[in-house]
Parts: C-alpha cells; sequence; structure tokens
C-alpha cells in the first residue's frame, strides 16, 4: 500500500482499532505494544499508532496478505528495502514479523518510527488553508535536504566486505535482487513477471535505486525539520532495460498501480520497448514536489484544474505553468529541468544538487 495517510489525523476511535486485533495489544518478535488509534489505511493495509511498554511510541504498518495474493512478496521486498539504506533522510525499519493466520493467510507486521509533525503534504495543506507560503530560501533548504535523500538512493554503493553477491536479472521485470536474506524462503519476492530484462548496473560498485513514488506525502518531518522519504514499497533496482512488448506493458501496469498518477513521469505512461527505465523517473517525481512545495498543488494538477485538460496529457506533454514570479527563476529552472518530458535531458541528483547550491547562493 502507499502510506499516502499516513500520519493524517482521521477520526477514528479506539475501538475501531480493537476490531482488527484480538485485543487492545500485540507482540511482535516478544515485545509488546498498545495500540493506540488508526492512523491510515489503503488497500490491504493499515497504519497504527502503537505504545511500547516503556512509553515509546511507534507506527506499526500491518499488511494482509491472503493466500494467492503477490502482497505477500511485496511486503518482502518493502522489509528489504529498509534493510539497503542507512541515513538520517530515509526512514529506517525498527523491527518486522510474519504472522501465519488460521485460514492459510499471513500477516505482516512492519515497525517504524512514529513523526509527531507528519509529512509534508500535512505542511502544504497548512499552508493552503493560511494562504501562506514558505520562504524561497527555507524550500530550496530543505528541498536539498530531500534531494540528499534521493542522492543515497541513486548512489547506493555496495560494500566489497559485505559478502553480498551481484547478480543480473532474470525472468522478473521489477526484481530488486535482494541484499538481504528473504525471510521466508518459501515465498521469494516477485513482481512482475516479464519474458526477459535486465538491469544495468555500474563498474563502479553503485548500484542505483529508485523510490518510485516521491511525493509530500511520502516525506516525512522529523522533530528537528529534517524530511525523511518514506514508503519504500515501490522502491526497485532502477536502470531497467525494456527488452519486449510485454515487459513494457507489465512495467506500465505497475507504475499505474504503485507510482501516484500527478508525479509519475512521463515514460511511466507509455513504457517504450528498447527503452531504458532509470533514476529520472525520482528527478520528475523531485521537480513535481518541489513545485507543490513552493504552490501548494503538484504542477500537472494546478494546470488540469485550471484548463480542464486530462491530467495524465498535461503530464505526457509537460504542460504546466508558474502561478505567479513570486520566487526566484533560479528556483524555477531547477523545476523546468527536473521536469524535462525527455529523461534522457533531465538532470542527474547531482546536477540537481548543484543547481540548488547555485540557487541558495542569491540569498
Amino acid at each position: 500500500m502507499s502510506l499516502t495517510h499516513y500520519f493524517l489525523d482521521i477520526a477514528y476511535t479506539f475501538n475501531t482499532c480493537i476490531n482488527c486485533f484480538p485485543s487492545p495489544s500485540l507482540h511482535i518478535n516478544n515485545r509488546s505494544y498498545k495500540i493506540q488509534r488508526l492512523l491510515g489505511e489503503g488497500g490491504f493495509s493499515y497504519v497504527y499508532l502503537v505504545q511500547a511498554s516503556n512509553d515509546e511510541y511507534f507506527a506499526l504498518k500491518k499488511i494482509r496478505c491472503p493466500s494467492g495474493s503477490d502482497n505477500l512478496p511485496q511486503a518482502m521486498r518493502e522489509i528489504d528495502s529498509y534493510k539497503i539504506f542507512n541515513d538520517e533522510h530515509i526512514i529506517n525499519m525498527i523491527d518486522s514479523n510474519i504472522v501465519q493466520e488460521r485460514d492459510g493467510s499471513k500477516t505482516v507486521y512492519i515497525l517504524l518510527p512514529y513523526f509527531r509533525r507528519g509529512n509534508l503534504q500535512d505542511t502544504i495543506n497548512a499552508n493552503l488553508v493560511n494562504h501562506t507560503r514558505y520562504d524561497e530560501r527555507e524550500a530550496l533548504q530543505l528541498f536539498l535536504e530531500i534531494a540528499q535523500g534521493v542522492r543515497v538512493m541513486h548512489k547506493h554503493k555496495v560494500d566489497p566486505g559485505s559478502g553480498v553477491t551481484t547478480r543480473r536479472a532474470g525472468k522478473n521485470a521489477l526484481d530488486m535482487e535482494r541484499e538481504s536474506q528473504p525471510l521466508m524462503d518459501d515465498d521469494p519476492a516477485v513482481t512482475p513477471s516479464a519474458s526477459s530484462s535486465n538491469l544495468i548496473m555500474s563498474g563502479d560498485g553503485i548500484l542505483p535505486y529508485s523510490h518510485r513514488d516521491l511525493k509530500p506525502a511520502n516525506i516525512m518531518l522529523s522533530q528537528t525539520g529534517v524530511p525523511v522519504l518514506m514508503d519504500l514499497g515501490s522502491c526497485t533496482r532502477s536502470r531497467i532495460e525494456v527488452s519486449s512488448r510485454q515487459q513494457a506493458l507489465e512495467l506500465q501496469d505497475y507504475a499505474a498501480e504503485h507510482c501516484t498518477i500527478s508525479y509519475r513521469a512521463p515514460e511511466l505512461f507509455d513504457v517504450k520497448t528498447n527503452s531504458v527505465l532509470d533514476e529520472g523517473v525520482d528527478i520528475w517525481s523531485l521537480g513535481c514536489t518541489y513545485f507543490a512545495l513552493l504552490y501548494c498543488s503538484s504542477p500537472f494538477e494546478l494546470q488540469s484544474s485550471e484548463s480542464g485538460a486530462s491530467l495524465s496529457l498535461a503530464i505526457v506533454n509537460g504542460r504546466f505553468r508558474f502561478p505567479d514570479a513570486q520566487y526566484s527563476e533560479r528556483t524555477k529552472d531547477i523545476i523546468r529541468a527536473c521536469l524535462t518530458v525527455d529523461p534522457k535531458n533531465r538532470p542527474d541528483i547531482d546536477r540537481v544538487i548543484q543547481m540548488i547550491h547555485g540557487a541558495l547562493q542569491q540569498f
């Protein structure tokens, strides 16, 4: 599930929570947690606020995995994603557990930090309601930290002494080539199958990943205001060679299901055979996110609402406009560069960070 509503203050009562559990508490790997309230839900997943025995609060993601569904492989991939990165700008997993239910299904629990300040979308919504905006320098500083988190994913490097074995992709178009042992050997993580696919890896040991669902609702704010990328359910190895029409359609369908439309890169709407999907999908989403940070709406939602045009058509054609001249051209140039329709002409994350530094120098 997407954690779009991860920490929205929804009016669910305590009784709503206990309907999903035999009791208002549960154990994860011998540690007890008391369920406080439901924070959000979607599809087969729920997120709860829970309290540990030491009174510390956490967010608990519960994923129901009926027999025969692909929920379990997806949940396993998400768990593995949390283990890959170690950076303050990317959320860390505290614990996880898989429970075999009596009906043959499985339930996956993922324990995550609880961010009292909520996510960036909450701040954007507050700005919209209060008719306020980010100061440009403050927005640039925040965007710089978000970009630094993305850079950790795009420039991921495996420690030669880690014992990790790199292998080429085989049948799975979105296979992450797990960097940790599967939690359940009898349930390998498989996402849409394709007749063939290759993951292109650089010769310097960098094995890039893409988040693939970057948006303000997936960026939490720590108590000190540090942006933290979350919801790694869509995170996957980057640089996928699309070698067949079947594979292109599977990747396109996967993106339609897992990548939020208003922040989705145009190349994911019509995946081309003999193309490469790479980190550029995140660069596009970064541009949309920075626009939303400044103008309280994604650029193409704003364009669609003003013109009545199709949202997907506006994205594919890269049609958007800046509402006013309140922000500098340097800031707008960053957004224009990120929202280049042809992914080959988009800047990489290092160039984006360089542009942000350049814009900050004017203050």
